[in-house]
Parts: C-alpha cells; sequence; structure tokens
C-alpha cells in the first residue's frame, strides 16, 4: 500500500492537477456559528494519490469507445440510406415501366382525285373479269287496301300459261296428245291446249313449250314462273319407267283464274287507290333494296327498275273490296373495290391490294343514260356516268404493326414503319422519356392518324 501524505506537506508545482483543490471539513456540527470570534480548526483530510497518466488514459479511452460508437451508428445509418434508396430507385424503375406507353402517330398514304366519265356496266354472270360489271338483288312487298264496291256478276274463269315438257326418258321423240294432264307439286291439275311431239333426250336438256290451262276454275290455280320450285308430272305414266323419265316446268306465269263474284268498284277511286298505293310501295321497295345491299356495295340513285302487278280486286262483303297491289324491284349494285379500280386508272395502283379505304364513292352523282332500255331483270347493259371527288387512303393491320413494335428498341422502329408502303410518315413518343424501347405489352401501344 502506498504511503499516506499529508495535504500541507505537498507542495505542489506550477502544473495544473486535481491536487490543487483544498478540502476543508468543518468539525463542527450544523449549529449557528456563536457570535465571539473562533479561529477556525482545520484539521488535514487523508487523500488518496491519483495517478495523472492514468486518469487521462480512461478519459482518451472513453473518447474512443464514443467514437467507435458513434462511427458504427454513423456507419449503420449510413447503410440504410443506401438501402433505402436503392429500394426507392427500383420502385420507381417498376412504376415507370408498369406505366409506360407508347404512342405511334401515323400519317398514311391518301390520293385525291376527280371522277367524271362515262360507262358501260354488263351483269355479272354475262360478261369477263375485265368488264366493269354490276350485280342484282331482288325484294317483293305487296299492300292491300279496301274501297267500296258492289257486288257484280259470278264469273268462272281458268288460269292460263306456258309450261315446258322434257323427255329424259328416251332418245325417242315423243307424242303427247291435247288434254294431256300435268299434275303441280300442291295437286293441282293443268291440261296441254294442243298435241306436240316432245324431242328425245339430249344433253343439255332440249324441250317443247306447250300452253296449258288448269282443270278447273279458281285463283287458286294461278301461279308466277318464279315461284314454281318443282316440276309439273304426268300422271298419264304413272305406274310406268315413263313417269319419271318426263316431265313439265313453267315458263310463263298461270293467270286469269277466278271464281265467284267480281265486284263493281268505281274507275276512278280504283285507279286513285292504286297510284297512291303504287307510291308508298316503291318507297318500301327502294328501302328493302338499301336494308339488302351487301357489305362493300353500293346502290346508286335510279338504279334500279320496279314491277308493278295489280291483281283482280277480291270481294271482302257485300259493300266493299280488297285492292292488292305487289310489287318487285331489281337493283343493280356494284361492288366498290372493282368499280374503283375500273375508274380510278392509275390511282388505284399506287396502293397494295386491299390496303386502302375508299371514301366519297357511295356520294358520286349517278345518272343512267339508257333508262328505258335497261332491266336487271333481262341483264341488259347499264350505261351512267360519274362525276365527284374521291379520296383514297391507306390501311394496314394495326395488330400486326403492334406486334412487329413490341419490346424493340425505338431506333429500330424505322425499319418496321419502312415495310408498310401504305404509311407515308411515322413516328413514336414512348413515356417515360428516359425508355428507349417500346412496352413488352401490344395494349401499351396506341395508335393515332394525321391527315
Amino acid at each position: 500500500m502506498p504511503t499516506k501524505k499529508v495535504v500541507q506537506d505537498i507542495v505542489p508545482g506550477e502544473r495544473r492537477s486535481i491536487r490543487k483543490i483544498t478540502i476543508e471539513q468543518n468539525t463542527d456540527d450544523a449549529q449557528p456559528a456563536p457570535k465571539t470570534t473562533r479561529r477556525k480548526l482545520v484539521r488535514p483530510i487523508e487523500v488518496e494519490d491519483i495517478n495523472e497518466e492514468e486518469i487521462l488514459e480512461q478519459i482518451q479511452s472513453k473518447k474512443t469507445t464514443k467514437a467507435k460508437k458513434v462511427s458504427t451508428g454513423s456507419f449503420k445509418y449510413l447503410v440504410g440510406f443506401i438501402v433505402i434508396l436503392v429500394a426507392i430507385v427500383l420502385i420507381g424503375i417498376a412504376l415507370s415501366l408498369s406505366y409506360s406507353k407508347a404512342v405511334v402517330t401515323i400519317t398514311p398514304k391518301v390520293a385525291n382525285f376527280n371522277v367524271n366519265g362515262t360507262f358501260t356496266a354488263k351483269k355479272s354472270s354475262a360478261t369477263s373479269t375485265e368488264d366493269l360489271t354490276y350485280d342484282m338483288i331482288t325484294v317483293s312487298n305487296s299492300l292491300t287496301q279496301n274501297i267500296p264496291a258492289t257486288k257484280g256478276p259470278s264469273i268462272q274463269t281458268k288460269a292460263k300459261g306456258v309450261a315446258v315438257i322434257y323427255n329424259n326418258y328416251s332418245a325417242s321423240s315423243q307424242s303427247l296428245v291435247a288434254g294431256t294432264r300435268l299434275a303441280g307439286s300442291n295437286g293441282l291439275i293443268y291440261r296441254t291446249t294442243s298435241t306436240v311431239s316432245v324431242p328425245g333426250k339430249k344433253t343439255p336438256a332440249t324441250g317443247i313449250a306447250v300452253n296449258i290451262v288448269a282443270d278447273q276454275a279458281g285463283d287458286n290455280y294461278n301461279l308466277k314462273a318464279t315461284d314454281a320450285k318443282e316440276n309439273f308430272t304426268l300422271p298419264g305414266y304413272k305406274g310406268t319407267e315413263k313417269y319419271s323419265g318426263f316431265y313439265g316446268r313453267l315458263k310463263m306465269d298461270l293467270i286469269g283464274g277466278f271464281l265467284g263474284n267480281r265486284m263493281s268498284i268505281d274507275a276512278s277511286a280504283k285507279k286513285s287507290a292504286m297510284a297512291a298505293m303504287q307510291t308508298t310501295l316503291k318507297t318500301q321497295l327502294i328501302s328493302k333494296l338499301e336494308q339488302n345491299i351487301p357489305k362493300g356495295s353500293t346502290l346508286y340513285d335510279n338504279a334500279y327498275t320496279i314491277e308493278f302487278d295489280t291483281p283482280e280486286p277480291t270481294m271482302k262483303n257485300d259493300s266493299s273490296a280488297d285492292v292488292v297491289v305487289k310489287g318487285i324491284a331489281y337493283g343493280a349494285i356494284f361492288k366498290a373495290d372493282p368499280l374503283i379500280k375500273f375508274i380510278a386508272g392509275k390511282e388505284i395502283q399506287k396502293f397494295p391490294s386491299d390496303t386502302y379505304t375508299i371514301v366519297g364513292d357511295k356520294t358520286l352523282a349517278f345518272k343512267i343514260l339508257n333508262a328505258k332500255d335497261f332491266s336487271p331483270k333481262k341483264g341488259t347493259p347499264l350505261i351512267f356516268t360519274l362525276q365527284g371527288p374521291i379520296a383514297i387512303t391507306g390501311t394496314f393491320f394495326e395488330d400486326k404493326l403492334k406486334n412487329e413494335l413490341e419490346g424493340i428498341k425505338l431506333k429500330d422502329s424505322n425499319a418496321i414503319f419502312a415495310k408498310y408502303s401504305s404509311i407515308t410518315n411515322a413516328y413514336a413518343l414512348i413515356t417515360p422519356f428516359w425508355l428507349r424501347s417500346f412496352p413488352n405489352s401490344v395494349d401499351k401501344i396506341v395508335i393515332e392518324y394525321k391527315h
């Protein structure tokens, strides 16, 4: 143990030390000091000797430990900051990819020109592919109107028409006497009015025309040739091989059949009713024609003919009769693509096949020059004029273009656009702006047009 020293015995040097502290201890209790002056008694206190170097080392050690703690804490904060920063960057990249978008602006190829010329079109079934052609569509409708009438005399008339008899039985001709029966698919019987010789079996089939008359009176025997879907049979041959070898076809309408009282109708009232019904029926037929135009075809104004049929009025009651008007409309329609190729000449050759749209072809001024002679039903040629502007715009398959752009670099897109001859110019805007490639999803590629 070190030797104890008394404080008063130590004479400290000039260097600062904790030994310069004077410690006094009052031996008196905490009593108020007497008013009389007394000398304080200072008693030396024994203080253990303190090594100055050791204290400095302890202080330095504490500072080093604290510095290490501070350094370790700062490093942890730095690492945490870097981790957060990287996470933010990754999230930003993910969000930018998630909300990326490419807008492709296309300027299509366009050709504008005016049509002004006279053209001739033939029915498609009777012409070559080099000619301008038209197709025919047919619609029908009827109207009935009740008008005042009085009961007239009883009348019985038989329907009359023309049929063609064919021999598919043998190469030899076959004679059929007047009065030979022909049976319709509905069981009604008609008879030939003269004796004929049916030619032998030939290819193609060759028959003989003969007048026929209904076996009995009545309007139920009336029949249009266009409605006769099945052949006549010859009941006289039933039970023999000739029954399946001979047949007839209706060539001209069976008309004139009537059984009953003719109605007596005021002529002016009938004429007025017929005119009004035909006007209304014409409007309805034209509307039906327009509704039945195939996609990609055009029906121009007046490129149609209408035929009206007015059967005999039928008795409704003792004071009125039903007047019927039937109408059939035949329309000449043009397929847009062949028509434009024919009238546009070299302009249409600027576009690849089927990669363009046509604007204005349906609104061209159309005029028939042979209206009196034209009949779509008969297939006569149609001579007409067309005037007006037309615009041809290049098109392409958007899905195909999107699939080719999907995921490629922006700089490589020009090579893709160059493959489409129907495109004049194209550029792409990709967001966010720092992305240099198209999105990896076609749903994020939007195509817009600039005209």
